[in-house]
């Protein structure tokens, strides 16, 4: 093997395993083994498969290990190769898909960012119909209940550090809310009992719990949506600014 290797230095190094390091012979996942068959004359070369086909970056290569270790084979390793790789595709196409990605990621984010707006909204205008110790019992009731992937959320939201070290999510909370006057604790119920409807985009089925909230209390959510709109806007502009200036820089 060594001895082709110096005869023919330009042969392209591949692996009969499926990856391979960087730097290492190419894996299976990388190139494509050619079996180059003639074409017949009756114009059967297009009902060939694939491999079976020549094209513009085919290339001479050896196995470095495996039951093939030291033969001499045809290859194509262009990822870019529309004979041997026809499902890949383009540069062009790439890019146009991961526009497309990102213009769906920041559509979400925009959507759930006015939904958070609108609870927060709500929460500003809850008064307290009830008694402290009432209002109290009821929230104990509903963080009790809250389920695992809820806890953090919440935590964040009331500014409550939950850590390995520290007591469990709902003692903390229970103790943070404990301090509340009324109001607060009426914000606390109304708050859990839209969480599930705040962290979505929208309701999938039957009535949408938040818009129904918001309709009750006032809260103007177009208003609401424009001005998110106009924020995710800047910080796009933001963000398109800053490279143009470390380049003029």
């Amino acid at each position: 093997m060594a001895k082709t290797l110096k005869s023919k230095p330009t042969l392209v190094q591949i692996s009969s395993a499926w990856n391979s390091r960087e730097g290492a012979p190419l894996g299976r996942n990388q190139y494509v083994e050619l079996e180059i068959k003639k074409a017949k004359a009756n114009g059967t070369a297009s009902k060939l498969p694939a491999a079976q086909k020549p094209c513009d970056k085919m290339a001479e290569a050896i196995v470095m290990d495996g039951g093939k270790r030291g033969q001499t084979v045809k290859v194509c390793a262009d990822p870019n190769c529309r004979v041997h790789h026809p499902n890949t595709p383009s540069p062009h196409q790439v890019a146009k898909e991961r526009a497309e990605e990102r213009r769906r990621i920041e559509k979400e984010k925009l959507a759930i960012t006015v939904r958070h707006r609108v609870l927060a909204t709500i929460l500003q205008r809850v008064c307290a119909p009830l008694k402290k110790a009432d209002l109290l019992t009821l929230a104990h009731y509903l963080i009790s209940r809250l389920s695992y992937n809820q806890i953090p959320t919440v935590a964040k939201r009331h500014k409550v550090e939950v850590t390995k070290d520290s007591d469990s999510g709902q003692e903390l909370l229970a103790k943070q809310i404990g301090n509340y006057n009324e109001t607060e604790l009426c914000r606390v119920l109304l708050e859990i009992s839209l969480l599930d409807s705040a962290y979505r985009r929208a309701a999938t089925d039957g009535e949408d719990t938040l818009l129904s909230a918001a309709k009750r209390y006032r809260v103007d959510v177009e208003k609401l949506q424009k001005a998110v709109a106009v924020e995710f806007a800047a910080k796009r502009d933001k963000k398109k600014a800053k490279p143009k200036a470390e380049t003029a820089a």
